[in-house]
């Protein structure tokens, strides 16, 4: 009898530990105008560059995001800045767009060559499910026509700063970053909690 009680103790205590790790993952919250919710859509816009086999394609691009319960999605992508930008087309939607730790940055700031200096709460933040095509010159799906791949960046999360969003990443033999000094902007304050 003692070693069922020690045994469903160690279940209930594992079970417990899990519960309480699930419970305090990470989460987005947007700034609605009168207070922070869990739900809703956010944009985020700014100067973005593709690249491949050397040839860059410097764009404007915007990021359409739905929050559910603090977990977001990009539902949408557009490129702007040019005809060839006007030619992207991104799919496979919804991409997951997942939070690490409020406040959890501590790498490089700041975090890529390039990138502006970020203030305030950093936490890290990866997209995926992405692909894209660059259309001519490039004529080129990244990171092909069936995959797809996923970038990293660090977003400025307290809530309070600009929130500024910086990203670099492969996506295949394309690269794909926010363009030297520039961010992504939201069109509301976002944070990681």
């Amino acid at each position: 009898m003692s070693k069922l009680k020690h045994s469903i103790l160690a279940l209930v205590s594992a079970a417990a530990i899990c519960g309480a790790t699930s419970a305090s993952a990470a989460s987005f919250e947007l700034w609605n105008g009168s207070a922070w919710v869990n739900s809703g859509t956010v944009t985020f816009s700014g100067p973005t560059t593709a690249s491949y086999l050397g040839n860059s394609l410097p764009c404007t691009a915007t990021f359409t995001v739905n929050l559910s319960g603090g977990a977001a999605t990009v539902t949408g992508a557009s490129f702007t800045g040019s005809s060839a930008c006007n030619g992207i087309v991104a799919s496979n939607f919804a991409w997951g767009m997942t939070p690490g730790a409020a406040g959890g940055y501590t790498g490089a700031n700041p975090p890529f060559t390039g990138a502006p200096t970020l203030t305030g709460a950093l936490s890290s933040v990866s997209i995926s499910g992405i692909r894209i095509f660059l259309p001519a010159p490039l004529n080129v799906t990244c990171p092909s026509t069936t995959g797809s791949g996923t970038i990293n960046g660090v977003l400025e999360s307290s809530g309070s700063g600009s929130n500024r969003f910086v990203f670099k990443g492969a996506l295949g033999p394309c690269s794909v970053q926010t363009q030297n000094g520039g961010a992504l902007s939201p069109s509301t304050p976002v944070r990681v909690i």
